[in-house]
């Protein structure tokens, strides 16, 4: 062990991250989204499920939208689109979000990042993630910063920091983690703050934060590291990928608000008759087997906590506890075990195909980037008219992209 290194067993850690006391931590009524990772394809499947919250009257009512990696970069377009959306109609729907929000989201997916601004990071004076985070602010964001995202709904764009093992938080009113403390209203790029989001590792992670003296403060109810070891913590912040912690990106969520939907577009874990039995091989397949779990885990206490909440299906009569309104989808999600009326119909093959395309930064093709917004769109239409109990929008359903079916 590295004599700078703190120990904290694997209890202790737990303990502490449920524990801590973020600002606001009361559970209160209130819709909040979530957006997995998964890059251009998370990104893409976030965007069509978007289009359906908003249709149902959801997304304008939301008090906070978290994301993840790729669906951070659909969070971080949508936020410095908020203003441009303008007041919700009598439905409560933004009647402009396809060609403010979705259509400049597509276009982006044309990009290819990965490769270049990986090969790019290899020189001495840069980084892949620093890369990554040029190409956000030349395509994308511009030169805006998180003081430039709405107050309302609060957008939490979710990074991994990798020296203290916990969620790293980017939002208007603060960064930080619970364990090094909090950087009031920073003025970090947004670019940079998604590139940490984004940032997948190995090829495009860490994104290193190095700020002045100074810069941070601490929690009110104090630190979990000793007064002499915080400078050296806060002296440079190393960010990975925030999938590495929470790829549903729902901890920012689950225990502030009542209502809860979210979108998950990470990669599903296959199942392989033939292995490579190799030593780099195994590790990289018990790596994945120690996330699938990690993942499922969460799932499942996602859907107990809906199937709970819905049972009730109203806000007011949850005080508090386990159950939440809500629901949940993913990419691989199998449409035959939902089936409300007039769901749109789509073909279980393809949508699997999609669920297995790679997570890369890079261009999918015009017809299957429409397809998986398509399919975004259709499976949280789904879920949520057969699994959320409670008010909602009675917009019918109507594919985004009929020219790319997924039927």
């Amino acid at each position: 062990m590295s004599e700078d290194a703190i120990p904290a067993s694997g209890a202790q850690v737990a303990r502490e991250a449920a524990d801590f006391q973020w600002d606001g931590n009361k559970l209160e009524p209130g819709i909040a989204i979530a957006l997995s990772g998964g890059g251009f394809r998370a990104m893409l499947f976030h965007a069509g499920a978007l289009i359906r919250l908003n249709e149902l009257g959801f997304l304008s009512r939301a008090q906070r939208i978290s994301s993840v990696s790729g669906g951070s970069i659909t969070a971080g377009h949508l936020a410095l689109s908020w203003k441009a959306l303008g007041n919700a109609g009598a439905d409560g729907a933004f009647a402009n979000f396809k060609p403010v929000v979705v259509e400049p989201i597509l276009a982006f997916s044309r990009r290819k990042i990965d490769v270049v601004d990986a090969l790019t990071g290899l020189l001495p004076w840069t980084s892949a993630a620093e890369q990554v985070a040029k190409s956000y602010e030349e395509h994308l964001f511009g030169k805006k910063t998180l003081q430039d995202t709405p107050e309302k709904p609060r957008f939490v764009f979710c990074a991994t920091n990798l020296q203290t093992g916990v969620l790293w938080r980017f939002s208007r009113e603060y960064a930080g983690d619970y364990v090094v403390g909090r950087l009031d209203k920073p003025k970090i790029p947004l670019s940079q703050a998604v590139a940490a989001s984004s940032a997948f590792p190995p090829v495009l992670s860490p994104l290193v934060l190095k700020l002045p003296d100074g810069s941070f403060t601490d929690w009110p109810s104090g630190s979990a590291l000793a007064v002499e070891d915080v400078a050296a913590f806060r002296s440079q912040i190393i960010l990975s990928d925030g999938g590495v912690y929470d790829n549903h990106g729902v901890e920012p969520i689950i225990k502030r608000y009542l209502t809860n939907f979210v979108s998950d577009g990470g990669a599903p874990f296959g199942r392989l008759s033939v292995l490579e039995t190799d030593w780099i091989s195994q590790l990289k397949r018990i790596v994945d087997v120690t996330d699938n779990q990690v993942r499922a885990l969460r799932r499942r206490d996602l859907i107990a906590r809906f199937i709970e909440g819905n049972k009730v299906g109203d806000e007011t009569r949850l005080a508090g506890g386990h159950a939440r309104l809500g629901a949940y989808w993913g990419i691989d999600t199998d449409p035959r075990k939902l089936n409300p009326a007039n769901a749109l119909a789509c073909d279980p093959s393809t949508t699997r195909k999609l669920a297995r395309i790679g997570t890369r930064l890079s261009d999918l093709g015009e017809q299957i980037s429409k397809q998986i917004i398509n399919w975004g769109y259709t499976v949280s239409d789904r879920s949520v008219r057969s699994n959320y109990a409670g008010p909602m929008g009675t917009r019918a359903p109507q594919l985004p992209y009929p020219e790319a079916p997924i039927s």
